[in-house]
């Protein structure tokens, strides 16, 4: 029994070490035709976003996924292919502010997933979006002067709109006459009106916060890398 038992011991340590054996053969070979496909620095990628990106909602650290829109191409072959994924986070999020001043929200590249499943680290920014600030954060965009601009115009639409529906109505009487007379007195009823309006508004604008940064899923936008970025391949 203990000759079997001794056997047995010894085959599987033989079985064992010609397994290591052939696994580190593999491994080799693989190795030996592993190289990387440089993308240059400097180089644009757009993205698509997977998942919507929310300052009201997001916090810092949040993670977030982006997909490669187009294939990345270098020297006429293709080193980033279409559908790779691109994983990031949140590196700071700022609420809206009074005066109309939006919120903000900073993203973090973190790596890519290479087409033969290992994370390579990613330098990069954001270079071209609509909400992109001066320091290449995502903004709101919107200010006082915005809000301001909303009130003024809603001033002039106070004192410009019924006056034209007085000037039109009058038109329809007594040949036209009654409009020399509607149209002036509408103005001046609402003028004041209009005053009082301007200055409440004016006043409310300050104490007025901006909006949240919201990006649907599906938008794109578009990165500049850094650094280069070697990414592995067969």
């Amino acid at each position: 029994m203990k000759k079997i038992f001794s056997f047995l011991i010894i085959f599987l340590m033989i079985f064992n070490f010609s397994f290591a054996q052939a696994n580190a053969a593999i491994d080799k070979k693989m190795n030996a035709n592993l190289r990387t496909k440089r993308v240059p620095e400097g180089t644009i990628i757009n993205l698509k976003l997977l998942n919507s990106i929310d300052s009201a909602q997001m916090k810092l650290g949040d993670s977030f996924n982006l997909m490669v829109a187009e294939n990345v191409i270098v020297n006429n072959e293709t080193v980033i292919p279409q559908g790779s994924v691109i994983r990031g986070s949140v590196d700071e999020v700022r609420a809206p502010k009074l005066f109309y001043r939006g919120g903000v929200i900073r993203l973090y590249f973190d790596h890519i997933v290479s087409s033969t499943g290992k994370q390579v680290p990613v330098y990069a920014v954001i270079c071209q979006n609509s909400n992109l600030t001066l320091d290449g954060a995502l903004g709101s965009n919107t200010k006082y002067s915005d809000a301001l601009g909303d009130t003024v115009q809603t001033t002039k639409d106070i004192v410009v709109n019924p006056t034209s529906w007085a000037w039109d109505k009058g038109d329809e009487l007594l040949n036209g006459s009654p409009k020399y007379i509607m149209a002036p007195l509408t103005a001046i009823v609402c003028t004041p009106i209009a005053g009082v309006y301007f200055i409440g508004g004016a006043i409310y604008d300050i104490f007025k916060k901006g909006e949240n940064v919201y990006l649907n899923k599906g938008e794109i936008i578009k990165i500049q890398l850094l650094k280069p970025l070697d990414m592995p391949a067969y």
